[in-house]
C-alpha cells in the first residue's frame, strides 16, 4: 500500500509521465496507490477555491457594470456549482489513486493534537497572534499509521515532502514516535523519485513486440471503448466536436486524392463503431513492476466511419441528421504489458482528433460508401418523421379531451378553471416525456 500526501500528488500533472507511472503501478495490481480522504478533500479544495474566488470577482464586476449605467438595470449573475466542480476534480484524481477513509478516531486525535499543539501539529505566529495548525496533517499521518497497524502483513509506504511537520523518516518527536513504535511494515519516503525508484525500474521493450500488442483484437476493443466514451458512438449525450476529413469527390482509389479534394468537417460523434488502424508509435517507456514489464506509448490511430456532422450555417445539435463517411487521426497514450498478453490495454489519456492529410487519408481503413451513409440518413429521417406524426396525433387527442374553451373564459375561478389548468399541465408533462421517448432510440441504437 502506497499512501501519498497532498504535497506529493498536487505536483503531479494529470497528463504527465509521473501520472502515467502512478497509473502503471495501480494497473499492475502489484501495489495500490492511495490517498486518505482528507488528502482528496484538500486536493479538490485547491482547485475549487480559486474558481470560487474568480466567480466572486465576476459577480462583483457584473454588479459594478449595472451600477455604472445611467438607467436601472439588472444583469444575470454567472452561475457557480461548487459540488459539480469538486466532483469533477475528484474524478480526475481518482484516475490515478484510490481513496481510503480517515477514521473518526483519527479525526478526533487530529483535533486533540491541534488543540494541544502536539506533532505533527504546531503553533505559528501570524497577524499579530498565535495560532494552532496541523489538524488535517495529523489526520493524514494517523490514517497511514492506522492502516499499517491494522494490516501488519502488508508493507505500507507513506510519501510526503512535508518534512517540517512529518520529519524525514529517520526519527520522530513525541507522540509520533509512539505512533510508529513496533511498526516494522511502515516506511516513510520524502520524494516522488524515491517512490518510483523503489517500485518501478526502467526496462526495454522491442518495438516489434509493442506493435504486436497494440494491433491485437483485445487492444482494438479497448481503443473502441475509448472512442465510445471520448468521441461518442450513437450516444444520447453531447460530445465536443472534433475534426474529420471528408472527400468531396467519389473516388475509389484514395491514393489519387489531392489536398483540395478533402474538406475539414466538425463531427459530433460516430454513427457506429469506426474501423481502426494503427498508424505510428512514439515516446515509448517501459518499467518492470513486480514480475512483469509495463510499457506506455503514444499511439496514433486512423479512424474511418460514418460521422454525424453539422451543416454550414445550420443550427444543428449534436445529433444532427447529416451523416457522412469520414476519416480522422487520433493520438492516445496507452499502457500495456508485453509480458502478460491477456492483460487488456489501458488508455491513459487522449488528444483531440486531427483532420487527415491526403497521404494519411490514402492509408485509412476502408470507408463506408456514400450510398450507405445516405441509407443511414434516410432511416434516421424516417424515424423522426414517425415521431413527429405520433406527436401530432397525440396533441390532437389531448386537445379533444381538454375541449376548445379558452382558459380566459374559465378564469371566474372554481373547479372548471382549476381542472383546465391541471389538464394543461398534464399535456405539457406528457409531451415532454413523449419527446424524450421518441428521440432517444435514434441516438442510443446503432444503425443497421
Amino acid at each position: 500500500m502506497i499512501i501519498l500526501d497532498t504535497c506529493i500528488l498536487e505536483k503531479v500533472p494529470f497528463d504527465s509521465t509521473s501520472a502515467d507511472l502512478l497509473k502503471t503501478i495501480q494497473t499492475s495490481g502489484v501495489d495500490v496507490v492511495a490517498v486518505p480522504d482528507t488528502v482528496m478533500i484538500e486536493l479538490t479544495s485547491h482547485r475549487v477555491v480559486p474558481q470560487r474566488e474568480k466567480h466572486e470577482k465576476a459577480v462583483q464586476a457584473v454588479e459594478n457594470f449595472a451600477k455604472s449605467l445611467p438607467w436601472p438595470a439588472t444583469s444575470p449573475k454567472p452561475a457557480l456549482d461548487l459540488d459539480r466542480l469538486a466532483l469533477h476534480w475528484q474524478k480526475r484524481w481518482e484516475e490515478m489513486v484510490t481513496v481510503i477513509p480517515t477514521s473518526p478516531a483519527a479525526l478526533r486525535e487530529g483535533i486533540r493534537r491541534e488543540s494541544m499543539a502536539l506533532p505533527p501539529c504546531r503553533r505559528v505566529e501570524a497577524s499579530g497572534g498565535t495560532h494552532k495548525i496541523g489538524g488535517r496533517d495529523a489526520a493524514i499521518w494517523l490514517t497511514a499509521v492506522e492502516y499499517a497497524r491494522e494490516n501488519p502483513s502488508e508493507p505500507v509506504v507513506f510519501v510526503s515532502a512535508n518534512t517540517s511537520d512529518f520529519g524525514d523518516g529517520t526519527s520522530y518527536p513525541y507522540p509520533m514516535d509512539g505512533d510508529v513504535d513496533k511498526l516494522s511494515n511502515f516506511v516513510h519516503l520524502t520524494t516522488f523519485t524515491e517512490l518510483i525508484s523503489r517500485f518501478a525500474t526502467r526496462s526495454n521493450v522491442d518495438e516489434a513486440v509493442a506493435l504486436k500488442a497494440l494491433t491485437s483484437p483485445e487492444s482494438e476493443k479497448a481503443v473502441l471503448r475509448a472512442v465510445r466514451m471520448t468521441l461518442g458512438i450513437s450516444r444520447h449525450r453531447p460530445v465536443l466536436p472534433f475534426e474529420v476529413s471528408v472527400c468531396r469527390k467519389s473516388i475509389t482509389n484514395h491514393e489519387d486524392i489531392a489536398a483540395n479534394d478533402l474538406e475539414t468537417f466538425m463531427a459530433h460523434g460516430f454513427r457506429r463503431p469506426p474501423k481502426i488502424r494503427l498508424d505510428s508509435v512514439r515516446d515509448m517507456t517501459a518499467h518492470r513492476i513486480g514480475d512483469h514489464v509495463w510499457c506506455s506509448v503514444t499511439a496514433r490511430w486512423f479512424l474511418a466511419g460514418l460521422i454525424s456532422g453539422e451543416r454550414d450555417g445550420g443550427r444543428e445539435t449534436f445529433w444532427s441528421s447529416v451523416v457522412l463517411p469520414a476519416g480522422t487521426t487520433w493520438e492516445t497514450r496507452v499502457l500495456f504489458s508485453p509480458t502478460q498478453p491477456g492483460t487488456p490495454l489501458t488508455v491513459l489519456r487522449t488528444w483531440s482528433p486531427q483532420c487527415a492529410t491526403p497521404a494519411e487519408f490514402a492509408n485509412m481503413p476502408e470507408l463506408p460508401s456514400v450510398a450507405e451513409a445516405e441509407r443511414v440518413w434516410r432511416t434516421q429521417l424516417d424515424r423522426r418523421g414517425e415521431s413527429a406524426a405520433h406527436t401530432s396525433r397525440f396533441v390532437q387527442e389531448l386537445l379533444v379531451d381538454v375541449g376548445e374553451v379558452p382558459l380566459s373564459e374559465l378564469r371566474g375561478g372554481g373547479l372548471p378553471y382549476t381542472g383546465a389548468l391541471a389538464r394543461k399541465s398534464a399535456i405539457d408533462r406528457r409531451l415532454r416525456n413523449m419527446m424524450m421517448e421518441h428521440t432517444a432510440p435514434d441516438l442510443d441504437e446503432d444503425e443497421d
